[in-house]
Formats: C-alpha cells, structure tokens, sequence
C-alpha cells in the first residue's frame, strides 16, 4: 500500500495543468531568448577583439632573397664578395653588395636589374670601386644605368662601362657570377 500511494504521487507530481505547462514553456522560451542576445553579445565582442587583434598585428613581408657572387679583379677573383637579390615587380630585381679585401678596397654595388636578353643586364643604380692606387686614391663612382654582358663563351656577366674614373686607360673589371640560375 506505501508503494501504491507513492507511485500515485510521484504521478501526481509529474502530471501539470495547462497553465502549468505554459509557465513552464514561458520560462524555457524566456531563458532561451536570453541566452541567444547574450550569445550574440559575446559574438559581436568576439568579432570587434579579433577586428583589433588584426589591425594591431604588425605586417610582415618576407622576401626571398638570392646571393650573387661578384667581384672587382683589383681585390680579387677567388675571394667573391656577395651582392643579395630580391624579386620586386615587373622582372625588376634589388641588388646590393660588395666585395672588399683587408686593405680596406671594396666594390660596393646598390640598384636594381632586369635581364634584356640571354647575355644582357640592365643595371640602374650607383657602383662604387676604390681601389688605393688607382684614380688618384680616391672612390670612384658611376650612377645611372650600366649594362652588363655575358660574351665569348663566359658564364658570368662583365660591366660594359669599364674604364675608371681615373682614366690612363685603367679598366674595372666587375663581373657578376650565377645570375642565370635566379634571373
């Protein structure tokens, strides 16, 4: 008899009225409006953190780059300096770098380039040489466009405006290695 009347309780418990069952379904629809604006509350948080996490992440341009080996034949043929080249725009390259020996004598290149044809460079820029006993101790500078050619069954290019700054009829060699493989 004791189970039978909790049995009946526990049914009675259960059992709910209409007004019952509409408070009931009142407070699930109200909780679940709620939670849908605090959702979308913390999404539109969520969108303005990632808004300025974006905005304050520095850019980063990674440049892949290439070593050139170059060489002035004053300082040396065997010991290359290194000039870097660097992709830009329209078949357009940076190049810079130097070569120098422990007398304090360098090449120093900065400009760009661009391949005319199989044997012929374009260079835009500054080459500098200084070189102790040559053009009276001092650098010796040229500016503007220069072309570079690889002639005679050479596998390096050679500056075409060759005479020093000195003149007396003292030429510079400069000479640019492995560009074919990057350019």
């Amino acid at each position: 008899m004791k189970r039978i009347v909790i049995c009946i309780l526990v049914l009675l418990n259960f059992s709910c009225s209409d007004s019952s069952q509409k408070k009931v379904d009142d407070a699930i629809s109200k909780t679940s409006d709620s939670l849908v604006a605090k959702l979308d509350k913390v999404n539109d948080s969520l969108k303005g953190v990632k808004e300025n996490i974006e905005k304050n992440i520095p850019k980063v341009k990674i440049e892949k780059y290439q070593e050139i080996p170059i060489s002035l034949q004053w300082i040396s043929f065997d010991k290359t300096g290194s000039a870097k080249l660097v992709k830009t725009e329209n078949n357009w390259y940076t190049f810079k770098g130097e070569q120098t020996n422990d007398s304090n004598e360098y090449l120093k290149i900065d400009g760009k380039i661009s391949r005319v044809d199989k044997n012929h460079i374009k260079f835009i820029g500054t080459i500098i040489t200084y070189i102790k006993h040559n053009n009276g101790g001092k650098p010796c500078e040229k500016t503007g466009e220069q072309i570079f050619l690889k002639k005679d069954g050479r596998t390096y290019y050679r500056l075409q405006n060759m005479e020093n700054c000195g003149g007396g009829r003292v030429v510079d060699y400069i000479d640019l290695y492995t560009v074919d493989t990057y350019l």
